[in-house]
C-alpha cells in the first residue's frame, strides 16, 4: 500500500529520481512516477552488497513507495558533493581527483559475491546500444577475450556520487554496481570524466575547467596505487565506451563515443 507521509525537503533531483529529507535523520530516493519496485529493489539490494563488502556506502533502512513512487529509504550524509566543491574550489582539483582515484582503488581492493557479474551488465548494453552494425560485432568479440574476475564495481563512480563529510568520502548511487574487473570499473570513471554530463548541465559546466587536469591527475594517481590495474584500461576502454551508448545520454556525448569507439578500433 502506498504511504501517506509528509516528505521533508527536498535535497536532490536527478534524472531517475528526487532524494528528500525523512524523518529520523534519513533521505528517501523516490523514483519518478512509472518507475518499478524492481528498480528500487535493485538499488537497495546493490548497496547493501557494497556495504557488506566494506565499501564506504550508506546504509539502507527501507523500501517505500509514496504516492506511487518507489523508494529507498538511506542514511542521511551530511557533507558537500565533490562536483559541487570542484566548482566552488577549482585550486582543490588535485587533491579531489588524487581523493577519487583512492576512493577506487580501495573499492577495487574488495570482492563481492553478491553482485551480477560485470561482464553480462556491459555485454546487455553493448547490444542494445547505438552502434554501426560493422562494430558491434566486433565489440562483442572483444569483450569475449577479456577476463572474468569477483572485484566490487560501482559502476558509475564520478565526483557527483561522492559526498564528502566530517569523516571522509562516502559513495552513493550503487544501482549498476556489479562484480567484475577492476579495469573495467576504472574504464567506465574515465569515460564519465572525459565525456559525461555529470548531474546538471550547471555543474558539468562549473567542472569543465578543470576536467581535463582532473582526468589527468586522477589517472597518474590510480596508476601509482594499482599499476596493473591501470595497464589494462586500454582493454575495456572501447566495450565500455560501446555500452554507455545505450544510456539515454545527450546526442554529441553519443556521436562523440562513436567516433573515439571508430578511432580505437581503427588503432588496435
Amino acid at each position: 500500500m502506498p504511504l501517506s507521509v509528509d516528505l521533508g525537503p527536498r535535497l536532490a533531483v536527478g534524472g531517475t529520481a528526487e532524494l528528500f529529507a525523512w524523518q529520523d535523520n534519513r533521505v528517501v530516493k523516490l523514483y519518478w512516477e512509472g518507475a518499478s519496485i524492481e528498480a528500487a529493489e535493485r538499488e537497495a539490494a546493490r548497496t547493501r552488497a557494497a556495504r557488506a563488502a566494506g565499501a564506504p556506502a550508506p546504509d539502507v533502512f527501507d523500501l517505500v513507495c509514496v504516492e506511487e513512487r518507489p523508494g529507498v529509504v538511506f542514511e542521511r550524509l551530511d557533507g558537500a558533493l565533490m562536483l559541487d566543491v570542484l566548482g566552488q574550489q577549482p585550486n582543490r582539483v588535485d587533491e579531489l581527483a588524487r581523493q577519487l582515484a583512492d576512493l577506487q582503488a580501495d573499492l577495487h581492493q574488495r570482492e563481492s559475491d553478491d553482485l551480477p557479474p560485470l561482464r553480462e551488465h556491459v555485454l546487455r548494453r553493448v547490444h542494445l546500444g547505438a552502434l554501426p552494425a560493422r562494430v558491434k560485432p566486433i565489440v562483442v568479440e572483444a569483450l569475449d577475450d577479456l577476463p572474468d574476475e569477483h572485484v566490487l564495481c560501482h559502476g558509475d563512480l564520478h565526483p557527483g556520487n561522492v559526498i564528502l563529510t566530517r569523516d571522509g568520502a562516502r559513495v552513493i548511487d550503487w544501482f549498476d554496481a556489479t562484480a567484475g574487473s577492476p579495469a573495467a570499473d576504472l574504464a567506465r570513471t574515465c569515460v564519465l570524466l572525459q565525456y559525461a554530463r555529470l548531474n546538471s548541465s550547471a555543474q558539468t559546466s562549473a567542472f569543465a575547467p578543470v576536467r581535463q587536469r582532473f582526468v589527468e591527475v586522477f589517472l597518474e594517481h590510480y596508476h601509482r596505487r594499482s599499476p596493473s590495474v591501470a595497464q589494462d584500461l586500454s582493454k575495456w576502454f572501447t566495450p565500455i565506451a560501446a555500452a554507455r551508448t545505450a544510456e539515454p545520454i545527450l546526442g554529441h556525448e553519443r556521436t562523440t563515443l562513436l567516433r573515439v569507439i571508430d578511432t580505437l578500433l581503427g588503432s588496435a
